[in-house]
């Protein structure tokens, strides 16, 4: 699989309203070649984009998604908090963004969100969807989750698609869980990178490194120079 020197997290965050559509043709826009979007469930079943376990901070809805039907999500804005100009954009189906990405030549990062709810449905449920799209993104889609749990089941269930495991910190454990589940990637926070030692440690997994979230040209020169050549971005006009 060939990764970009940038993918623009949950779009263009920083541009237009995360995960929605705007911000999908934004990073596009700024001249990313992937995205990463996160995925949950909705109450019946069905994968859509949203960060958060609930709807509050980004549409002008309350409550968890995981309590809530499709088709009462539709009628959610999920773009007037960010600005009045996004009014009108709604939280995307997982299906209608795997199209949309595949008309605009977009790679995924495709991070699955648990919060505590089923590992084994929502990586059912995202297969199911992701299976009608498998031509166009057998190399050009990678998962990726703090849950281990979503690891394994994508193992079980899917192990040709490659996946990575996101990590807040370094720990005991975190090379075997890497080998466990046979991770084509670790994704860490930017915070645990600071140090070159760290740097240094990660990269001895060997296996690409792709850290959340740079922001400013002088990190992404470091961590380029210390051997990390792939990173995730709230800005991804900064990095054309």
């Amino acid at each position: 699989m060939h990764l970009p020197k940038f993918i623009g997290h949950r779009g263009a965050k920083n541009r237009a309203p995360e995960n929605t559509f705007a911000s999908i043709k934004e990073a596009a826009r700024g001249g990313a070649e992937w995205v990463e979007l996160d995925v949950q469930l909705t109450a019946d079943n069905v994968p859509v984009l949203l960060h958060d376990q609930t709807v509050n901070r980004t549409t002008n809805g309350c409550g968890k998604i995981a309590s809530m039907p499709s088709n009462s999500l539709k009628l959610l804005d999920a773009g007037y908090w960010f600005d009045p100009k996004y009014s009108g954009e709604t939280i995307p189906t997982l299906q209608e963004t795997l199209d949309l990405c595949e008309k605009l030549k977009l790679g995924v990062n495709l991070e699955i969100k648990t919060y505590g709810d089923s590992a084994c449905n929502i990586v059912t449920q995202t297969l199911s969807v992701l299976n009608k799209f498998q031509q166009y993104f057998t190399d050009k889609l990678l998962f990726s989750s703090f849950d281990t749990n979503v690891l394994r089941i994508l193992k079980q269930l899917a192990p040709g698609w490659p996946r990575g495991l996101l990590v807040n910190n370094f720990y005991e454990g975190l090379s075997v869980e890497l080998s466990l589940y046979e991770c084509f990637s670790l994704h860490p926070a930017i915070s645990f990178l600071r140090s070159d030692k760290t740097i240094a440690q990660v990269l001895g997994f060997d296996l690409p490194i792709i850290p959340y979230t740079v922001n400013d040209l002088n990190t992404a020169t470091r961590l380029a120079e210390l051997g990390i050549n792939t990173f995730i971005t709230d800005e991804p006009k900064i990095f054309c």
